[in-house]
């Protein structure tokens, strides 16, 4: 039963909808479609997928059967609910795939040619930011790592302790990073680094880069807390964040290039990755990125509100470092309510060692 009307401005509700993962069997679910696609199995929260990214599977006729990019390939989710069907339709702009992104390539094509360079020039700077999440789902994952690679450059230059290399430190992380990527439960193509700065701040860069600073380390009190801040930078890489904000907030250059088909060259790379690194999250990616946090931490059997705690213990610290994690993810008093009301207990092993979570804290000590 559908619990609103399919309003353009509303959330729509669908309790006993169908959902598979890809790992095991179709289970009965509620969805919410918002801003995003948000699914639930008996009122926990388990995934969030982008409205850009849903496609549909099969035949147009019976129950819609859609699926997410960043889903893992196997899953699917199944409506039958009238309103909820309506509501995805109208929504989902690019619910049918290849066939409409060429059309709507052909049409941008076609209103360049006509419109003129003059007047794109003058609009493009209102235009680009308003469609950032249409125009991301067509960036190839080749162009969004050449711009995560320059980025990437310029981001260690900002840093002038160089990378973190302890041994023992290393491997320590690449235990949680490498159980984080599998609670994920999707492909994460993530390279993790720590910097040896005192500012307590963690970002990800588009194409998969996530850097962890020495001073967010130190002011992590548990794996918990770690885990939660790298669970959520792996959920901005998973929505491909990194690369909306640089649309958003000054590739204009790199956008003209998706949109027309053009040739990318190194000035719209280097000024999409600079726009990548200063621009702040809007406030939804910040939500999807906490929930897919609060998943990862949940199936892990840790407590998901740590993520809230480390958040919260910055913001009381915080206050004179010009890079600090609250302006690239302002802690809104949504967010923070959201992540103060998770509830999970500590069911699971510890996601490390007492000496593994020793060394994490040391790697920048050598």
């Amino acid at each position: 039963m559908s619990l609103s009307p399919p309003d353009a401005n509303r959330a729509v509700e669908a309790r006993g909808q169908l959902y598979c993962d890809g790992a095991e069997a179709p289970r009965r679910v509620d969805l919410r479609l918002g801003d995003t696609l948000q699914i639930f199995e008996n009122g926990a929260f388990v995934s969030a997928w982008a409205l850009a990214d849903v496609r549909r599977v099969g035949s147009a006729s019976g129950p819609l059967r859609i699926r997410a990019l960043t889903a893992p390939p196997k899953a699917w989710c199944e409506i039958s609910d009238a309103a909820a069907v309506a509501a995805v339709r109208q929504r989902c702009r690019l619910l049918e795939g290849d066939v409409q992104e060429k059309r709507e390539a052909r049409w941008r094509i076609a209103a360049i040619a006509t419109s003129g360079v003059v007047v794109i020039a003058a609009l493009v700077w209102i235009v680009i930011p308003a469609i950032a999440d249409r125009l991301a789902p067509l960036v190839p994952a080749g162009v969004e790592k050449q711009i995560g690679a320059a980025a990437d450059s310029q981001a260690r230059s900002r840093f002038k302790g160089g990378a973190c290399v302890s041994p023992a430190g290393e491997a320590a992380l690449g235990k949680l990073v490498d159980k984080l990527k599998v609670l994920a439960g999707i492909p994460l193509d993530v390279q993790v680094g720590v910097l040896a700065s005192p500012v307590q701040n963690a970002f990800a860069l588009p194409g998969g880069r996530v850097y962890l600073l020495r001073g967010l380390i130190e002011s992590a009190q548990s794996p918990d807390e770690l885990a939660g801040v790298l669970a959520h930078e792996f959920g901005h890489v998973a929505h491909r964040d990194g690369l909306r904000a640089a649309l958003r907030e000054g590739g204009a250059a790199l956008a003209i290039g998706v949109v027309t088909g053009g040739a990318f060259g190194a000035g719209a790379i280097s000024a999409a990755a600079r726009a990548s690194l200063s621009a702040a999250y809007s406030r939804e990616a910040e939500t999807q990125a906490d929930d897919f946090a609060a998943a990862v931490l949940t199936k892990a059997g840790r407590p998901a509100r740590a993520l809230g705690d480390i958040l919260k213990r910055i913001e009381a610290q915080e206050g004179s470092t010009p890079l600090d994690f609250l302006r690239d993810h302002p802690l809104t008093r949504d967010r923070q309510d959201r992540l103060e009301n998770e509830t999970t207990q500590a069911t699971g092993e510890p996601l490390l060692s007492a000496g593994d979570w020793l060394a994490l804290r040391a790697i920048c000590s050598r």
